[in-house]
């Protein structure tokens, strides 16, 4: 799975769609990842801050990895508030 993510909203719904991938229930996510239910259902509806680290115990579970890269939009800024 390759996704680009520019908002916290495109980053909740590329979760839930590798948590639904792998066939995940929230709970079995969040039991996974060590962390609230309610934690993952915020962050698939893109409405929760959520820690790097928690991101990244997600990620993990999910057998995801969050790779950087230069970005091509000229508004960098403009992208994260869609």
């Amino acid at each position: 799975m390759r996704t680009l993510v520019q908002s916290p909203l495109a980053l909740g719904r590329a979760l839930r769609d590798g948590r639904r991938r792998a066939r995940l229930t929230q709970h079995q996510l969040a039991k996974l990842a060590g962390v609230a239910q309610p934690t993952i259902s915020n962050v698939e509806r893109g409405v929760s801050s959520v820690s790097l680290g928690t991101l990244l115990r997600i990620l993990a579970a999910l057998r995801l990895e969050l790779v950087l890269q230069d970005r091509e939009l000229p508004d960098a800024a403009a992208a994260w508030q869609k």
